[in-house]
């Protein structure tokens, strides 16, 4: 099986194209899809239909294509941090972010991925929280392929 999408990828709808970049749905690739695997993509923003974080295995692949983010586009949008002082996940606004606006890559940490880029949150009562994008992958049993019956 040729696999279209690789671990860590970011993709894009392609109904999305005509959107400015900040307006834009973007996605991780958490699982690659194989022979016993499917596609399993994470939202990186939350949007109207899935929040940050969440997992999905896309019924339609044709309509995604792999894209490039940089770090401004999904300011002031609902991401999923690492937060670096009570190491727990965290979904919130993105207020801002560390450094210069680089392209957002992923590294495989276990079976969770962690972007490159620092970003500040929104937290409750106005405080802030920072981390790392950071997606993870709890329900790995329920992408699974059935077995081929005979």
């Amino acid at each position: 099986m040729k696999n279209k999408f690789k671990l860590g990828q970011i993709l894009t709808e392609k109904g999305n194209l005509k959107k400015p970049l900040n307006q834009r749905y973007y996605y991780v690739v958490i699982q690659e899809e194989t022979n016993d695997k499917y596609l399993v993509i994470q939202p990186i923003n939350s949007n109207p239909t899935y929040i940050s974080g969440a997992s999905i295995n896309p019924i339609n692949t044709e309509d995604l294509i792999e894209t490039e983010l940089k770090a401004s586009y999904i300011l002031h949008q609902e991401i999923t941090v690492m937060d670096s002082f009570f190491e727990e996940t965290v979904t919130s606004i993105a207020l801002g972010f560390e450094g210069k606006d680089r392209i957002v890559k992923f590294t495989s940490v276990n079976d969770d991925l962690v972007g490159n880029v620092y970003y500040e949150i929104k937290c409750p009562k106005n405080t802030t929280m920072s981390g790392y994008l950071y997606y993870d992958f709890h329900h790995k049993e329920n992408f699974f392929k059935p077995p081929f019956q005979n």
